[in-house]
């Protein structure tokens, strides 16, 4: 059950509204597909797949590296975006790896079948054990999650112009609660998931090559996430970058600085409005 939330709780917030050989001879979007499906083939699904670290670790990482690389190259000729074509294609398939990592090892607390609903008492000790089940993944796998994670977050960020001029385009009658909830959704999700890249940016355990990627993906998405948010989460997000662990690094005070200043934006257009 925790399994399907996990993995329900941000696409359905999204769907509501190194170099890689395999590059070399294919487009980005095949070279993309076939790593894709090849990576999600080997691990399987969180209910029924095998503990990641029994899979084939230099096929995964060869995986990684053609998906890192076109997630790269994702909104320009080379891999174009199609609306929510690709967002289907690319953002929620990458979410689903991301959770699947996450949650390596999570099969091996399901109650057997048939079991009574757990109990309040029962479902605090189960969380509290998948909060050290995504600790220990988070140290057994920190680049496939920075790559994953960042790469679902990246994604999103490329399709917003798609998301608004589908929400611009709708007649109010359809701006139903459920669509409005699901645009809120989205953002919470986006200032959530940038609190945590800001948070990896501080942690001493962070490789370098990790903080590089983290300080390039923030300075991606800030601009085009702070944008979308209304004036209030700006202002939440705002205060929970001030109460951040302070840090002596100046990539990261840069990259601090580069939120701050798009969250200080006042202009509030598009999604802004809803």
């Amino acid at each position: 059950m925790i399994a399907r939330v996990a993995k329900a709780v941000l696409a359905a917030a999204l769907i509501a509204f190194a170099t890689a050989p395999g590059l070399a001879q294919d487009s980005t979007p095949t070279a993309f597909a076939k790593a894709l499906a090849s990576l999600t083939e080997r691990l399987g699904t969180i209910e029924t797949g095998p503990d990641i670290e029994t899979t084939d670790a230099a096929a995964n990482a060869a995986d990684l590296a053609v998906i890192e690389q076109s997630l790269g190259m994702l909104g320009t000729p080379a891999f174009p975006l199609d609306g929510f074509a690709t967002f289907e294609s690319v953002c929620e398939p990458v979410n689903r790896l991301s959770v699947r990592h996450g949650l390596d090892g999570l099969s091996a607390m399901a109650r057997p079948p048939g079991s009574p609903p757990p109990t309040p008492e029962e479902m605090s000790v189960l969380m509290s054990k998948v909060q050290v089940l995504q600790l220990r993944n988070a140290a057994r796998y920190p680049d496939e999650i920075t790559v994953l994670s960042g790469g679902v977050m990246r994604c999103m960020v490329k399709h917003l112009p798609a998301l608004t001029a589908f929400v611009a385009d709708l007649p109010e009658a359809e701006l139903t609660p459920t669509r409005l909830k699901g645009a809120d959704g989205m953002r919470r999700g986006g200032t959530q998931a940038l609190v945590g890249f800001m948070i990896s940016l501080r942690d001493p355990t962070t490789s370098q090559a990790n903080k590089a990627r983290l300080n390039a993906y923030v300075a991606e998405v800030a601009a085009p996430l702070a944008a979308v948010l209304t004036p209030p989460m700006r202002a939440e997000l705002a205060a929970a970058l001030a109460n951040l662990p302070p840090t002596q690094d100046a990539e990261v005070l840069a990259t601090t600085e580069l939120v701050k200043a798009a969250l200080a934006d006042t202009t509030c257009e598009g999604l802004c409005r809803y």
